[in-house]
C-alpha cells in the first residue's frame, strides 16, 4: 500500500513530464498515421445467399458455397485481374512471394457465414472503387466456377446417356429385325389374337375332316405357333422392356442437355457491394491514444528506474 502511494506521489510530482511526452507522442502519431505515411484503406462487402445448388456428400448449400469461394481458381483470378501483387507491393519473382500473397489476400479478403444462413464477402483496398469491384468480381467468379463444375458433371452424364441409348437402340433394332424375320418366315403376325383364331380354325378342320390347301396352311401356322410362339412372345416382352428403358434414358439425356445448356446463377445477392466513403484503416484516434499511453508508461518506467536506482540510494 505504501509503495502504491509513493508511486502516485512520484507520478503527480512529474506530471508535467508525462503530459508533455503524451502530447508530443500523440502529435507524432497523428502525423505518421496520416495518408502521407500510411495509405488509407477502404472496405466493401456484399451478402449472398446460395441458390440452385444440390446436396453433395452431406454438405449443406452454404458449406458448398464456402468451399467454392475459398477455391484456388477464384483466388488466382482475383489476384491476376486486380494486380494484387502491385497493390501489396510484392515482387512476383521473390522466392516467398506466393506465401506472402496468400497471407495478404486472407488479410484483405474474407468470407464469413452470417446468422441468417448467408455469406458475407468482404474486401479491403486502398481504392474504394477497387474494393467494391473485387467483391462484385468474386460473386461473378463464384457463379462461373459453379457453372463450370455443373457443366462438367452434366457433360459426363450426356456422354454416359448417349452411349447407353445408342447401345439400347442397337439392341432394339436387332430384336425388331429378328421378330420381323420370325413373322415373315413362320407367318406369325400377332401372337395373342392369331393364336386363338388359328387354333380354333385348325380344330374345326380336324372335326370336319376337311383337307386341302387351307387346312395345310392352317396346320403349318398352328405348328409354327406351337413351336416358336413362346420364343416370339419372350422377344416381344424383351422388346417392350428395352423400349421402356430406352424412353427413360432419352428423357434423362434430354434433361442432362437442358441442364448443360442452361444459364443460371447460384447466388442471390442480398446486399450489393458499394463504394465506401469512409476509410476502415488506419484508425488514427486509436493509434494516437495508444501512442500517448505507451509513451507515458515508458517514460514513467524510465523515470522510476532512474529515481529509485540502487546507485542513487
Amino acid at each position: 500500500m505504501r509503495s502504491n502511494v509513493t508511486l502516485l506521489r512520484f507520478a503527480l510530482k512529474y506530471w508535467y513530464i508525462f503530459v508533455g511526452v503524451a502530447l508530443v507522442s500523440g502529435a507524432l502519431a497523428a502525423i505518421f498515421s496520416g495518408p502521407k505515411f500510411i495509405s488509407p484503406k477502404y472496405d466493401s462487402y456484399g451478402v449472398i445467399y446460395p441458390a440452385n445448388l444440390g446436396v453433395y456428400s452431406g454438405e449443406t448449400r452454404l458449406e458448398q458455397m464456402q468451399q467454392y469461394l475459398e477455391s484456388n481458381a477464384i483466388r488466382d483470378t482475383i489476384i491476376k485481374k486486380f494486380d494484387l501483387y502491385e497493390e501489396y507491393e510484392l515482387d512476383p519473382e521473390y522466392h516467398e512471394a506466393k506465401s506472402l500473397m496468400l497471407y495478404f489476400y486472407s488479410e484483405h479478403i474474407g468470407f464469413e457465414e452470417t446468422r441468417f444462413e448467408s455469406i458475407k464477402i468482404k474486401a479491403r483496398s486502398t481504392d474504394p472503387v477497387k474494393a467494391r469491384d473485387i467483391v462484385a468480381e468474386i460473386i461473378h467468379q463464384l457463379n462461373v466456377k459453379i457453372r463450370e463444375t455443373e457443366r462438367q458433371k452434366y457433360g459426363e452424364n450426356i456422354t454416359m446417356f448417349t452411349a447407353y441409348t445408342k447401345e439400347l437402340k442397337s439392341q432394339i433394332d436387332s430384336l425388331e429385325k429378328e421378330i420381323a424375320e420370325y413373322s415373315i418366315k413362320y407367318n406369325i403376325i400377332d401372337l395373342s389374337s392369331q393364336s386363338e383364331r388359328v387354333t380354333e380354325g385348325y380344330l374345326q378342320f380336324l372335326l370336319q375332316g376337311k383337307k386341302g390347301d387351307a387346312f395345310e396352311e392352317t396346320k403349318t401356322i398352328y405348328q409354327n405357333l406351337e413351336k416358336y410362339g413362346k420364343s416370339l412372345d419372350r422377344m416381344h416382352l424383351q422388346l417392350d422392356e428395352l423400349t421402356e428403358v430406352y424412353a427413360e434414358m432419352i428423357t434423362q439425356l434430354d434433361e442432362a442437355k437442358r441442364n448443360y445448356n442452361k444459364e443460371i446463377t447460384y447466388s442471390n445477392v442480398l446486399v450489393e457491394p458499394e463504394v465506401s466513403d469512409k476509410k476502415a484503416y488506419p484508425i488514427r484516434w486509436l493509434i494516437v491514444i495508444s501512442a500517448m499511453v505507451a509513451a507515458s508508461l515508458f517514460t514513467f518506467i524510465v523515470l522510476t528506474f532512474v529515481k529509485y536506482s540502487p546507485r542513487k540510494q
